[in-house]
This record gives C-alpha cells, structure tokens and sequence, in this order.
C-alpha cells in the first residue's frame, strides 16, 4: 500500500495539512474501553493523524488576544473537520470505509473525553511527543498545531514513532508555573502516553470563568520550537529541527 499511503499524505498536504501521520489502531490498545479505534469501526486497519498550525502571533499577545485565539481555534477546528472530512470521502472511493473524527466539539462533557483521542494517534503516528502540558510538541511547530483523525478499513503503511524527547521538563516548567488554576501541578511525564491533567480544574476555568472555552497560556511559554522567547531553554539536541 506504499503508493496509496503516498497518495493520501499528499492529498492531506494539498488540502492544507501542514503534518500528516499513519498509525496502526494497536498503538491505540491501552485506551479507555468505549473509546479504542474498533470501537467505532470494528474493521479499523489505519489511523490517519492530520495537523493544522496555529496562528503564533495571536497566542504571543494572550491574553489580551484571547478573543482573537478564539477564532483561530474555531478557524483551525472547522478547517480540520473539512480536511478529515474530505480524506474520508477520497477513501470511500477507492472502495474503503472511513470514518472522520472531529477536531473538538462535540466531545462528552462528563467525561472531558472525544470519540477517540487525537493527540494519542498523533504520537503513534510519529508527528510528535507529549510535553509536561500534556499536549503534543511537534520538532517543527511545538505545540502550535492541532490534530484530527481518520479511522479507516485499509491497511496503510504506518509511520515510525518519533524517536527524541521535545519537551524540557526540568530546565523549563514554564507551562507548569503560568496555568492559572494550577491543572498541570505534579506533573508526571510520559511522552508516550501523556499524563491526566486536572480537566476539571482547566475545563471550569475555560468554560465558566473565562466563558470562550480557550486559554493558551502553556502554548504561549512552550519554548519548542524556536521562539522570540524562552530562547534561553532550547540546548543543542534540537538544532537539526530547529534551523
């Protein structure tokens, strides 16, 4: 399936994604029951991870610009719905099911969960690790991106996990010190798997204090990848990603 692999990656990035990534739906194994791939297609062969960059200059002026991030959020969100939307379309022509997951809402509010966890195919899919925030650190764009998924029934060609560490941990804990409501305190890295913040903490905080259901705040101090600050933090293993 090298050919059909290729063919899917490079309609993504003609459509607009700026990160394309293939994992098999095993990597997805430790998930919650009611939330595995086969869960909502029993035939799953192929994750298919999409990203789309953030405007940066926005989340650097939060957060004053914190209704302009909105935007960019909800910009972002409908231009990855219409992306995994349309691979999903390509794939039931070549004769395959596909199934696409949207980027955020709708999402169970009890459980602060979507149908399938976007960030966890991504690392599967080679695009990125988890940092301390317990978001997905890209060696190109950091954290300024946002991911969606395709499931579907063909076997593509699965990516390599990404094979460096992103985040700083220790010589940064910036993203730690900036939440406003203290949801990322004690954190417990795991680049694979993530950690589970305080979502109750950063939901209430997103939806009832703020109201717009966004903040920002751990993706503007992230100093991945290279910034006009934090600059200080980045060492010497990122320069290849980083010139």
């Amino acid at each position: 399936m090298d050919d059909l692999t290729e063919k899917i990656k490079q309609f993504a990035k003609d459509k607009g994604a700026c990160l394309v990534g293939i994992a098999s739906p095993d990597k997805l194994s430790n998930a919650p029951e009611g939330w595995k791939p086969w869960n909502l297609l029993p035939n799953v062969k192929s994750l298919i991870s999409v990203a789309v960059k953030l405007n940066r200059t926005t989340i650097f002026q939060l957060p004053k610009t914190l209704k302009e991030y909105r935007l960019n959020y909800d910009l972002v969100n409908n231009k990855l719905n219409n992306l995994v939307w349309e691979i999903s379309c390509f794939l039931e022509k070549e004769g395959y099911e596909a199934i696409p997951i949207p980027a955020s809402t709708p999402f169970d509010e009890k459980k602060l969960m979507g149908d399938i966890s976007h960030k966890h195919v991504a690392v599967a899919a080679g695009l990125g690790k988890f940092g301390l925030n317990n978001l997905v650190l890209t060696p190109k764009y950091g954290p300024y991106v946002r991911f969606a998924t395709v499931l579907t029934s063909v076997s593509l060609n699965p990516d390599k996990p990404l094979n460096l560490d992103i985040c700083l941990r220790e010589e940064c804990l910036e993203c730690i010190k900036i939440c406003p409501v203290k949801a990322l305190d004690n954190p417990v890295y795991n680049p694979v798997e993530g950690w589970r913040i305080n979502k109750e903490k950063c939901y209430h905080y997103l939806f009832k204090v703020l109201g717009l259901g966004v903040c920002g705040l751990c993706i503007k101090v992230c100093p991945i990848p290279k910034q006009k600050v934090n600059f200080k933090f980045l060492s010497k293993r990122y320069a290849k990603f980083l010139s």
